[in-house]
């Protein structure tokens, strides 16, 4: 939508999401009628209080984004490529996203937040205190901060085993699902309820980093456990163009 000098009249988000069954590249135009399962999802247009255009780097499901593949990481380069410039700001669906930043010489015009990895030196800088970062999968999160130079002070905490989370990482979990929204919601809370007793990861912990994109839509959760301050690439997004 634009306005009569060529502006757009409402900000347009650009979200590249992983491929799964549901997932439609509307960058030209394609049409997509997203499943009901989707919503507050990142990969749901009613998500972002604006217009939105999806991207879809072919191929790179949950699973191949989190082995750090660097073909991949060049799909989803060419995904951001793609956005570039027609959109106010470029988000990435998943937080293992981070490693296509090695692929974007020259990086792109649009504001763009790849992952919650790109928010954790903020999240250093407003602490003195270790800082904790949400993921999918502890394992390979600490594959990607291993080298980090504050690596000493981040703590990973995995949430993939909790719960309903197990069956979220499917290419159909949207058009299928065997999981429910509170069978999700409840190992959250099973996994903060643990790593925040005495000698748990989150104890102690000056701000949490989210590397899940699912973990946003359960912030009043997070609230409920801490009162740390919360990073994540959506609510960031959004800020900025408020």
């Amino acid at each position: 939508m634009t306005g009569s000098h060529g502006r757009r009249s409402r900000v347009t988000y650009g979200v590249v999401v992983l491929d799964a069954d549901h997932s439609v590249d509307t960058v030209d135009g394609a049409p997509f009628d997203p499943p009901d399962g989707l919503r507050d999802f990142y990969g749901h247009p009613d998500t972002w209080p604006g217009d939105v255009l999806f991207a879809v780097p072919a191929g790179v499901t949950a699973g191949v984004a989190a082995s750090g593949d660097e073909d991949a990481m060049r799909v989803v380069a060419d995904a951001v490529r793609r956005l570039d410039g027609r959109c106010d700001v470029i988000v990435g669906g998943c937080g293992f996203f981070s490693g296509a930043w090695a692929h974007l010489d020259p990086a792109p015009r649009t504001p763009t937040l790849l992952s919650g990895f790109d928010l954790l030196d903020d999240a250093l800088r407003a602490t003195a205190a270790p800082v904790a970062v949400l993921s999918f999968s502890d394992g390979p999160a600490q594959r990607v901060l291993a080298g980090h130079p504050a690596a000493d002070r981040i703590r990973v905490v995995g949430i993939s085993p909790a719960g309903d989370w197990p069956l979220i990482g499917r290419p159909d979990w949207a058009t299928a699902p065997a999981w429910t929204r509170e069978g999700v919601e409840a190992g959250l809370r099973e996994v903060l309820a643990r790593e925040l007793a005495p000698h748990g990861l989150l104890d102690g912990v000056g701000a949490l980093v989210v590397e899940c994109t699912i973990v946003p839509q359960f912030r009043a959760v997070l609230r409920e456990f801490t009162p740390v301050p919360v990073f994540d690439v959506g609510t960031t997004a959004v800020a900025l163009l408020a």
